[in-house]
């Protein structure tokens, strides 16, 4: 058993920009790390990372074996793929990353931009009572990460942000099967992903958030869990929105590549905002009321539960973090139940990221909508659409109307 099927997810043409792949990967954790990382050599240029000290690599090997065995085997079948003994320490071989461009230390991104916006919808208001839908818009630039953002144009033949996103669906021979979305690694795509028990995670910056945004994402003095590594984790381990508590509450969670927090939904229509605060580093969850949806933007929502006390914003600061999150609680007021699955997606469609003039509107350097997904849990599955390309202004507006690949949608047999 290995890789199953690495497909484009459609025909590749001229002019449109994200060319994704649909991978489909089973066997044993070390099978499953050994050929992703031949694929990840092979096809995405990817280099290991490496730490600053080898006692950082024999401790995380340790913190591996005692709290994700799945991913100490991964490592061990990247280690292979790259010449390496299983217990090398120099190296971070629980890591594929690629398509990350002027990585720097010490100059956090946190703050610089908001980036994607995302919600759930009540169970008790679905058309099935049972049906737990979840949308979310994934917010960059269709140029070189992080070059960009660090006014950088990247190296040449550099790809640009989630042009090579994956789909990726694991089958392990023990342990839940999940399915993850987004680009930049290999090993744990960390952009949304829902596992066979209906659990759903999906990421976003956090403007407080505290920590090395912009950073490698691997290697370095990296320690216990990379935020980019926690979805997978949770998949891999967990059920439940209770069971993904308990595990983030018994783990470590470093922040490095960008400064999170994290949507956690289940097939029961539970749902939380996992942040860590930036003054105590506490892990805090803000979970969903009964009967009300749960939404997530770019500021912490533990600390900004009352949108009267919101910061005050321009009314032509349409990608505002706090402007978003009001656009959303208005829309949903004006949105009759029961509600479909399609109708979360409309939801988040109504705060879309491409706009003319970026600075007005506080959007990063032409940032767009690169990645949409809209899911039901109670299935479970996940429907996914990608960035082509831009097609003009809107008359009469900051808007860029952009072109979306049609909808996608991957599931569990």
């Amino acid at each position: 058993m290995a890789i199953l099927k690495n497909e484009p997810i459609y025909p590749f043409t001229e002019g449109n920009y994200a060319k994704p792949h649909h991978i489909i990967i089973a066997g044993s954790e070390e099978e499953i790390g050994y050929e992703l990382a031949t694929l990840a050599k092979e096809k995405y240029d990817c280099t290991l990372e490496k730490y600053d000290n080898p006692i950082y690599g024999e401790a995380r090997r340790e913190f591996f074996k005692r709290n994700w065995p799945a991913m100490n085997e991964r490592a061990k079948g990247v280690s292979r793929a790259y010449g390496l003994s299983a217990d090398d320490n120099e190296y971070d071989t629980t890591a594929l990353p690629y398509d990350v461009y002027d990585c720097v230390r010490g100059e956090s991104i946190s703050g610089s931009f908001s980036a994607c916006s995302g919600l759930v919808l009540p169970i008790e208001k679905s058309d099935t009572k049972k049906g737990v839908f979840t949308a979310r818009n994934h917010d960059l630039f269709p140029l070189p990460t992080w070059s960009t953002l660090f006014g950088k144009k990247g190296p040449e033949g550099a790809h640009g942000c989630e042009e090579r996103a994956n789909v990726i669906e694991f089958r392990p021979d023990k342990g839940y099967k999940s399915i993850l979305v987004g680009g930049h690694d290999i090993l744990t795509p960390f952009i949304d992903g829902i596992n066979e028990k209906g659990l759903y995670f999906t990421t976003f910056a956090d403007s407080h958030g505290v920590g090395a945004g912009g950073a490698p994402m691997a290697g370095g003095r990296i320690n216990g869990l990379s935020d980019v590594q926690l979805g997978a984790y949770l998949l891999s381990n967990c059920a439940t929105v209770e069971d993904a508590k308990k595990a983030i509450l018994t783990t470590r969670v470093m922040q490095v590549g960008m400064c999170i927090h994290m949507l956690i939904a289940d097939g029961d229509g539970n749902a939380t905002v996992f942040e860590i605060d930036k003054t105590s580093q506490a892990y805090v969850f803000t979970d969903r009321k009964p009967g009300e949806p749960l939404f997530c933007t770019n500021h912490p929502i533990a600390l900004y539960t009352d949108s009267s006390k919101f910061p005050a914003y321009s009314e032509e600061a349409e990608h505002n973090t706090f402007y978003r999150m009001n656009l959303l609680d208005k829309t949903y007021a004006d949105m009759k139940a029961p509600f479909k699955k399609s109708d979360a997606k409309d939801l988040v469609d109504v705060v879309h990221c491409a706009f003319v003039d970026d600075k007005k509107a506080e959007a990063a350097f032409e940032e767009r909508t690169l990645i949409n997904t809209n899911c039901d849990l109670s299935k479970p599955e996940i429907t996914v659409r990608f960035y082509l390309g831009d097609d003009g202004p809107v008359p009469g507006t900051n808007h860029m109307k952009t072109r979306m690949s049609e909808p996608f949608t991957f599931g569990f047999d």
